[in-house]
């Protein structure tokens, strides 16, 4: 337990716990959108801080550890969590290449546009124009 958790950069009782979450399984109680909530984690100061980014709104919450909470983007929580862990430190970093998918290393940024929450366009893109005549 001692090496597995110096190697994941936690404590022995944080270890267990994200084992738990790692291999628990899925009550009845899991959401209807629980598919597109995608686990994230982060490793800073050499500890792992792990996460879930939601799709369909691009928001990320932290349910436990240093930064601790919901926001609204990726970039939020990374600020999150390098103030809570070094507040000496200029927490200004880009959550889509801070944050690592936990299925496979790969940077958030990969899902960057699949992230389905709705943008409001207030006018036409450029190629959808129409040439105005005299």
């Amino acid at each position: 337990m001692a090496l597995l958790a110096r190697a994941l950069g936690l404590t022995a009782d944080e270890t267990i716990a994200h084992l738990l979450r790692l291999y628990a399984q899925p009550s009845s109680e899991t959401p209807a959108h629980a598919d597109i909530l995608t686990p994230v984690y982060a490793i800073y100061q050499r500890r792992r801080i792990d996460g879930y980014f939601d799709r369909s709104t691009g928001a990320l919450n932290i349910p436990a550890g240093p930064g601790a909470g919901q926001y609204k983007t990726p970039s939020g929580a990374a600020r999150a969590v390098i103030t809570a862990l070094r507040p000496q430190v200029s927490p200004v970093r880009t959550g889509w290449t801070f944050w690592r998918l936990a299925e496979t290393g790969a940077h958030l940024e990969v899902l960057r546009g699949a992230a389905t929450h709705t943008r409001t366009t207030t006018s036409p893109p450029a190629s959808a124009a129409t040439p105005r005549t005299r």
